[in-house]
């Protein structure tokens, strides 16, 4: 995929436009303007705190639990 460097005042307009038709779907669903543009800022700082911590999460390697343990053959016995 070629990355295209844009201008900023394009992602602007963009974000704008896609921002505009989230207010005004969740507006018609009967969500007030102002809970949604709230709602909205509460979102984008948490993805705000969720990037400063973590640029990337994707580059991490998570592993799932183990399963071996002594403890999961007593769970896995106690549902049959």
């Amino acid at each position: 995929m070629t990355e295209r460097r844009e201008s900023p005042e394009r992602l602007f307009q963009q974000l704008d436009n896609l921002i505009a038709e989230i207010i005004d779907q969740f507006a018609t669903q009967g969500h007030g303007t102002a809970v949604v543009i709230e709602a909205l800022r509460d979102v984008l700082a948490k993805q705000q705190l969720a990037y400063e911590r973590d640029p990337d999460p994707a580059e991490e390697i998570v592993e799932e639990p183990a399963t071996d343990w002594p403890g999961a053959d007593i769970r896995s016995e106690a549902k049959e």
